[in-house]
């Protein structure tokens, strides 16, 4: 059977999550002819984030009432010889924090999507990519769908990206978590130490789902991460707090920043796909919405002019790492510090963390989506500084 040639589409993004669908409401609100291709059945499925953001995000789409699962205030911070500290997120001034229902704001974007002209096909999944001096490519089945230009925001999967030559993130962490019916709670809380999660965290989550308490459990960690999120699990403080037994975790790969390069001749990469999320916790939707609004600017642009080549789309690239890159170097360097800090350091950064004098840095400078200004006023704490010192000299 001969493949079958669709018409050729202005562009193509491969992946509906946030990245891809509010990238496909920009495009097609300039007038360009939009396809989004999303493999799984339905948006929004399945869930692999926790869904915490903070409104900030609001200046990029919005953040309707019925998909807020919780409104945060605080998070305790738990080491690993119990030395505890809470940290205040919103309060008078500060901005807020949000757990948000993740498949109904997906599917609230692929709504918003066809709304502004955009076509969303679901069930569909993009096999190959190829490139040529006049136009890009999609594989998908037998089908081949010629584009100007295609846009990955496919997430934590590769194999287009290496099609056209374009790296991967350079370092990633494997993630597993459960939302189980729970007692009420009022804060997120994060446990660290080697034997809770090695090179990363386990964390807490409180939300309301139809008016019922549930709670998010996950871990970021090297290795084995679902053996060790059930050994928190297994923990008599924590299964008191559930009500109904765990249901298998959701796994996934998580990318712990940028990969070499997110551009090339007809393909820009957002989100996930490009690495593009927090380095210090891994944090991603506000990164994928605000890739995803300079790379829409970036594709308007080059289809506009017809300037559809390597050269012009770099300002992709310049565009996000002119807004993100900063932040990127400083968490990167604050996330290897921390993977070489032994327990009882981190033990001593915690309790330094609880001086009033510290709370009140934090209080000053602390901002959710930006970790930068935090991390060098902390650095510069003589308490916090000792810590980071010792994993550095060591």
């Amino acid at each position: 059977m001969t493949p079958y040639t669709l018409p050729v589409r202005d562009i193509v993004i491969v992946g509906g999550g946030p990245a891809g669908l509010l990238a496909a409401t920009r495009c097609a609100e300039a007038g360009l002819d939009v396809l989004v291709l999303e493999e799984h059945p339905r948006i929004g499925d399945p869930t692999h984030c926790t869904g915490i953001i903070s409104m900030e995000c609001a200046d990029l789409v919005k953040i309707p009432d019925e998909v807020v699962l919780n409104r945060l205030t605080r998070a305790r911070l738990i080491a690993p010889g119990g030395v505890q500290t809470e940290v205040q997120w919103s309060d008078e001034g500060k901005e807020q924090v949000l757990v948000i229902d993740r498949g109904a704001f997906d599917r609230r974007l692929a709504q918003d999507a066809a709304a502004a002209g955009a076509t969303v096909r679901t069930g569909v999944r993009a096999d190959g990519l190829a490139v040529s001096a006049s136009r890009a490519e999609v594989v998908v089945g037998r089908d081949r769908i010629d584009a100007r230009l295609v846009l990955l925001t496919c997430g934590v999967s590769y194999a287009l990206l290496r099609q056209v030559g374009l790296g991967l993130p350079a370092r990633m962490i494997h993630t597993a978590q459960v939302e189980v019916p729970a007692d009420p709670a009022d804060r997120v809380e994060l446990y660290f130490g080697s034997e809770i999660a090695p090179g990363g965290f386990v964390w807490t989550t409180p939300i309301f789902r139809e008016g019922k308490p549930s709670i998010k459990i996950g871990a970021m960690a090297r290795g084995d991460v679902g053996a060790y999120l059930t050994a928190f699990l297994a923990r008599p403080s924590i299964r008191q707090r559930l009500q109904a037994p765990p249901p298998p975790p959701v796994r996934r790969l998580l990318p712990l920043g940028p990969g070499p390069r997110t551009y090339t001749s007809r393909v820009l990469v957002a989100g996930d796909a490009g690495g593009l999320t927090k380095p210090t916790t891994g944090g991603g939707i506000f990164y994928s919405l605000l890739s995803a609004s300079l790379a829409a600017q970036t594709a308007v642009e080059a289809c506009q002019t017809e300037r559809l080549e390597e050269g012009f789309l770099q300002r992709y690239e310049h565009r996000w790492r002119r807004r993100l890159g900063p932040e990127f170097r400083v968490a990167r360097w604050f996330r290897e510090v921390l993977e070489r800090c032994t327990d009882p350091e981190i033990d001593r950064l915690v309790r330094a963390i609880d001086a009033e004098d510290v709370q009140s840095v934090i209080h000053s400078t602390a901002r959710f989506n930006w970790h930068r200004d935090l991390i060098v006023a902390l650095a510069h704490q003589p308490g916090v500084l000792s810590s980071v010192l010792r994993s550095l000299l060591r």
